[in-house]
């Protein structure tokens, strides 16, 4: 539903006509640019359906339209250029489906999602404050933009929609605002319009709402078939009613030409499967049968080679002819596995090649993958961070605070926490010798809200100088004990950070053990995973010499044995001969 500013009017004019092969016109059965949907009930069939059943009967013609019927590369490669024309509907009608079918786009999109709405979101004020603003004015921008983003309803939705359009080259979405009430005129939420649902007059022009998705409307017909009053930016759909997001590159052309490749392989190898799948026989059998005896012998022959139990006469044999078939690695799998990887390529920047991979046992590629995700979900944050401080921020902070420069700014990022852990020791370190933080850098830096209490605070004076003052006792004391809690703190963590790569280190060692073990265990064919066991163990003594030969554990253990040496010197009784 896209709605028209409140101050607009009707359009004037007659609806549209609908294309033949679409079905009846249902233009004026829901909102339209410049009618926000006020339709008396009886001036449309079906009078006193509410505006929810209007819309889904508006939707019916593309819930029974399939695209994917006779899909080819060569059908695809026409719906691409028409999309280079700004014709939209029917290639994202196609993406649509795929979106549902295709296992490793929709893996690939739930994990776009989760990590994009699971990052940190927060008003920023700048560094550098433009010429004549004050850091109160700046926190007063601050605080309203923060008020405005509170207000929003769909807010995380909205931001996954925005990173849809990594797949679909852009996504629309229209400011709805309240109406009346202590929050009228503010944002309620940010209605995505369907990307079936528009049309552009060319590759970068503008936008029009194509309400019923005609196909074939984009360079040169948007303005003569959808009319002005549905163009994004027009008098009836300001271009400050909308966050927009393009992408130059989107995901949909890979992904398809993938998606088509993948069900062909994917029907290939139903086709082997349903062939080779189960054992076929020959049975040969044994010379000079008896005269007469001929049915009954290949009636039992027939039986056994079906795969029912039975008798065969002395001298008779059986083959399998297709057993070499069935234990070999049909080609189809390394196909559609290569359309996968195609597209998580494409959707990751290169950082991953498969969307999930073996973890193995302890660290190593679960790792590496999450890390590889919070890179990528860090990177798709920065687009998204840039359209709404476009789209949202501007406008709104214009508005309330129209004679200030722009000072504030939405930041969507993860809070990265490594550093929040880095940034405490090295506050620990710098106080325990005397300097002086700032409190409210720490708690920018590390997003927690921090106060000194009275004992932090009698921490940080210079200790010669703590010396020559008067203390109060209990203060010093509470100093004294909170140095040694930090200090012990610190060879905790020491001593912790020695286990941890201890461990890593062991790890590293048997990790090619454990990596080839489980791609054995992983082996469906009994014959191959016998052939690959028999392998292993043959090779065992040479693997072994492999580990012990230089083992990396021998020298992550030694710092532990030498810290653990020493501190018992340290700690030993005296006996009463050494007194």
């Amino acid at each position: 539903m896209i709605k028209a500013p409140r101050q607009a009017k009707k359009p004037k004019g007659t609806p549209p006509v609908q294309p033949s092969g679409v079905g009846p016109s249902i233009y004026g059965d829901r909102p339209t640019p410049g009618n926000p949907g006020t339709v008396p009930a009886a001036s449309v069939p079906g009078g006193g359906k509410d505006q929810g059943e209007l819309v889904r009967r508006s939707n019916m013609w593309r819930d029974n339209y399939n695209p994917m019927r006779l899909l080819t590369i060569q059908r695809l490669l026409i719906l691409f250029e028409y999309a280079e024309r700004g014709a939209f509907a029917e290639v994202q009608l196609l993406i649509r489906k795929a979106r549902k079918r295709f296992p490793v786009l929709k893996g690939f999109i739930e994990k776009l999602l989760s990590s994009i709405q699971e990052l940190n979101w927060d008003v920023k004020v700048m560094e550098n404050l433009p010429a004549g603003i004050t850091p109160e004015m700046a926190e007063a921008q601050r605080k309203y933009l923060r008020s405005r983003y509170d207000l929003l309803d769909n807010f995380n939705d909205s931001l996954g929609q925005l990173a849809l359009a990594e797949i679909h080259g852009y996504m629309v979405l229209q400011k709805h605002r309240y109406d009346g009430g202590p929050n009228d005129g503010a944002i309620r939420e940010l209605y995505w319009i369907e990307p079936w649902c528009l049309a552009r007059d060319g590759y970068y022009g503008d936008f029009y709402y194509n309400e019923i998705s005609r196909f074939g409307v984009g360079l040169g017909s948007c303005q003569a078939t959808l009319g002005e009053n549905n163009r994004i930016g027009s008098d009836a759909l300001p271009r400050e009613d909308f966050v927009i997001r393009t992408e130059d590159s989107p995901l949909y052309e890979i992904a398809l030409i993938a998606f088509v490749n993948w069900l062909m392989g994917r029907k290939d190898w139903a086709a082997f499967t349903e062939i080779f799948g189960l054992l076929n026989a020959i049975v040969i059998m044994p010379p000079d049968i008896a005269p007469g005896k001929e049915d009954s012998y290949q009636s039992a022959a027939e039986k056994v080679a079906s795969g029912i139990s039975g008798a065969l006469p002395h001298g008779s044999d059986v083959k399998f002819p297709t057993t070499a078939a069935r234990s070999a690695q049909p080609p189809m799998k390394g196909f559609c596995d290569a359309q996968n990887e195609d597209v998580v390529l494409a959707a990751t920047g290169g950082e991953l090649t498969m969307i999930s991979r073996p973890t193995g046992i302890g660290k190593g590629a679960s790792e590496e993958h999450d890390a590889a995700w919070q890179k990528i979900a860090a990177m798709k944050a920065r687009r998204i961070n840039e359209v709404l401080q476009h789209d949202f921020d501007t406008p709104e902070i214009k508005a309330q605070f129209p004679n200030q420069p722009i000072c504030v700014y939405f930041e969507l990022a993860a809070l990265d926490e490594e550093d929040v852990n880095e940034v405490a020791d090295m506050v620990v370190k710098l106080e325990g010798v005397g300097y002086e933080t700032d409190e409210s850098e720490i708690s920018e830096r590390t997003g927690y809200k921090l106060k000194r209490t009275e004992a932090t605070a009698d921490m940080m004076g210079n200790p010669a100088q703590m010396a020559d003052e008067k203390i109060d006792k209990s203060s010093f004391n509470s100093s004294v004990r909170n140095r040694r809690l930090a200090a012990r703190m610190r060879i905790l963590n020491s001593q912790a950070s020695d286990v941890q790569d201890f461990a890593d280190a062991v790890s590293s060692d048997v990790a090619p053990v454990l990596a080839r073990l489980q791609a054995i265990a992983e082996i469906k064919d009994d014959a191959v995973f016998e052939s690959k066991l028999k392998e292993f163990y043959k090779d065992w003594p040479q693997l072994q010499a492999d580990i012990l030969k230089d083992p990396k554990g021998d020298r992550a253990l030694l710092p532990l044995i030498t810290k653990a040496l020493l501190a018992g010197l340290k700690s030993k009784p005296t006996t009463p001969a050494a007194k």
